[in-house]
């Protein structure tokens, strides 16, 4: 049996809160913002453990152009000496709490088997660093597409290997290689620069001292 309706009208937008069986659901139409009180943050949870809170969980059904299925664009407007940040993921375990593991983003593209091309790069994680076509600012400390900062103590007792990164064991193709680089400026040089016979070199600043690990020619 449904539950009452209620409507909440303003000039520019209406809102329903309409309820049935298991379902609690809120039509907004107008501007479709949603506003938390200014005292408090606007927290969206679900009651089971074992399910979780699904966003444009769908099928899509247009036939061109590109789709986004969330996004986040904070916009700082005024001059401040705050920071900006646009995601923050912080899954834990509290103190003396036992479990399996932890994953702090899991990015999982998958395109299923069968016919169909695909006409563009498959990537799994990108980072576009835009800072447009001119500008003044200066940048006072450094500039990294990825940046991770280790803060686990040697009193705990770690079986295996502490990385940077690790690359899984492959499942039917092998990797062509480790990495892809277009061409020089791309952290890479030309022999000619650092040294002869034909190699190139990956640059690698141990503190602010240029290294060159030596790469031939296969």
């Amino acid at each position: 049996m449904p539950l009452p309706r209620f409507n909440y009208k303003t000039r520019d937008r209406v809102w329903q809160l309409r309820g049935r069986r298991g379902d609690l659901i809120l039509l907004i139409s107008g501007n479709r913002i949603l506003h938390a009180d200014r005292v408090d943050h606007f927290k969206i949870q679900n009651v089971a453990d074992n399910k979780n809170i699904r966003i444009n969980s769908r099928d899509y059904t247009a036939g061109s152009g590109g789709s986004t299925a969330v996004q986040i664009k904070p916009s700082v407007t005024v001059g401040t000496t705050k920071s900006m940040t646009g995601l923050e993921v912080s899954p834990r375990f509290q103190a003396g709490i036992a479990g399996s593991g932890l994953r702090g983003i899991l990015a999982d593209p998958v395109i299923k088997a069968g016919s169909g091309n695909i006409s563009e790069q498959v990537v799994g994680f990108e980072c576009n660093m835009d800072f447009g076509g001119s500008g003044t600012r200066t940048f006072a400390e450094d500039i990294a597409a990825f940046s991770t900062f280790l803060a686990i103590p040697n009193t705990n007792t770690y079986s295996k290997l502490v990385t940077v990164m690790r690359v899984r064991g492959v499942n039917i193709r092998g990797w062509d290689g480790f990495l892809n680089i277009d061409d020089d400026n791309t952290g890479a040089t030309q022999a000619s620069a650092v040294g002869s016979g034909g190699n190139k070199y990956l640059k690698v600043y141990i503190g602010s001292t240029l290294h060159t690990i030596a790469m031939a020619h296969a």
